[in-house]
């Protein structure tokens, strides 16, 4: 009967002092002054950024969130994929095809179709993966001093000597590149494109 008693107040005490708490915590909020929460982000560097949220003239959340290029992520992850050398420099690939107008991916699908991502060149010391200059029956080409010089070379080449003058369709490309590819259907230009399409 007690245990019958307690229990029976308990629920007829529960609602009301519910109630009551609710009442008091609305009224504690109504009575506080407004304070926006606002997010804002100022730049650190080129690659981090600060995002605060603040309330009043406390801060609440405070965070660093480093971005990276996905972009250049996903070249990584394509290029030691194939157990390419130029692998860490896909950020540097990335940066150079912003700044000369190109395709991030269109040097990267080149030394594909070219030289296996620079694991078959005309010599080991030539940093030449991209076929430049390596003429029909020839074993050498253009040395470079390294992949950065070969990759800011190659794209600024490829702006000059084909985007300048108008010429942007790979199939145009691919018959100044490698003429005789025209003749196998743009073999040249269906490898880039394949390849090109696999670096998504």
């Amino acid at each position: 009967m007690i245990v019958m008693l307690r229990k029976y107040l308990v629920v007829i005490l529960w609602f009301p002092l519910t109630g009551i708490l609710l009442l008091i915590n609305l009224a504690l909020l109504l009575h506080r002054p407004n304070q926006a929460v606002a997010l804002s982000y100022s730049p650190i560097s080129d690659s981090a950024m600060q995002v605060t949220a603040a309330a009043g003239s406390g801060q609440v959340l405070s965070a660093s969130v480093i971005g990276a290029d996905a972009r250049a992520l996903l070249l990584t992850g394509f290029l030691r994929e194939h157990g390419s050398p130029m692998a860490p420099h896909a950020e540097f690939i990335v940066s150079e095809a912003d700044r000369n107008g190109l395709d991030y991916r269109l040097l990267v699908a080149i030394a594909m179709c070219e030289s296996n991502l620079g694991k078959r060149m005309p010599s080991n010391d030539s940093f030449n993966p991209f076929g430049i200059a390596v003429y029909t029956g020839q074993q050498s080409g253009k040395k470079f001093d390294g992949w950065e010089h070969a990759v800011t070379w190659v794209s600024e080449y490829i702006k000059s000597y084909y985007y300048d003058r108008g010429i942007y369709d790979l199939r145009d490309i691919g018959a100044i590149w490698a003429p005789p590819s025209v003749e196998t259907n743009y073999s040249w230009t269906s490898c880039v494109e394949e390849f090109q399409g696999k670096i998504l």
